[in-house]
């Protein structure tokens, strides 16, 4: 299943606010993830919450490389890497 990069961007900036409590208007795409408090379960939370909402499946490197991201958009380019690899 291909899913364009707006459903992808509108998704994650959803499900970081989810598990980081906050508005999605604070999720920016250039917010360091420190500044949300997304820790590494928080970051588990995110990733499946997407593979639910989004009916994908991405690789399980995908979370230790969320994990090691430091804004918004590095945790988009991490989960376009991992949907270009299940792709």
């Amino acid at each position: 299943m291909a899913i364009d990069d707006e459903t992808l961007r509108s998704a994650l900036r959803e499900a970081v606010a989810r598990a980081c409590e906050v508005s999605p208007d604070v999720v920016g795409m250039t917010t360091p993830l420190e500044d949300l408090g997304l820790d590494s379960l928080a970051a588990a939370e995110v990733l499946t919450d997407l593979e639910i909402r989004l009916g994908v499946e991405f690789p399980v490197d995908v979370l230790r490389r969320l994990t090691e991201a430091t804004t918004v958009a590095d945790v988009l380019d991490r989960l376009r890497d991992g949907l270009a690899v299940r792709g």
